[in-house]
C-alpha cells in the first residue's frame, strides 16, 4: 500500500495497487472505499507543495516552480526566505 501511495506516476500505481490486490483483497477494498485521492500522489486534486519527500530535491523544485521566472537576485532571495522559513518551523516544532 505505501508503495502505491507514494507513486507519481499512473502506470507505477497500478501496478502497486494490483499487487495489494493480489496479497490482500479486504486492504485494497477498503482503500478503495476510501478513495485514493485522500491518500495517493497521483491522484491528488491539488499540487501538494507542503509535502515533504524523501528526495529534497524534488521537493525544493515543486516549490520554486513559479519562481524560476523570477530575476536572479530575487529568487534567491525567495529560496533564502524559504528555507528560513522551513527552518524556523521546524525548530518551533522541535
Amino acid at each position: 500500500m505505501d508503495k502505491a501511495a507514494r507513486s507519481y506516476t499512473e502506470l507505477k500505481y497500478n501496478r502497486h495497487i494490483e499487487e495489494l490486490r493480489n496479497l490482500y483483497e479486504n486492504a485494497f477494498n477498503y482503500v478503495i472505499e476510501v478513495g485514493p485521492h485522500k491518500w495517493s500522489h497521483v491522484h491528488c486534486p491539488e499540487r501538494r507543495y507542503r509535502v515533504m519527500t524523501t528526495n529534497v530535491d524534488k521537493c525544493i523544485n515543486s516549490c520554486l516552480k513559479f519562481a524560476r521566472q523570477m530575476p536572479m537576485l530575487t529568487l534567491a532571495e525567495f529560496i533564502r526566505n524559504m528555507l528560513q522559513r522551513w527552518f524556523y518551523d521546524r525548530h518551533r516544532i522541535a
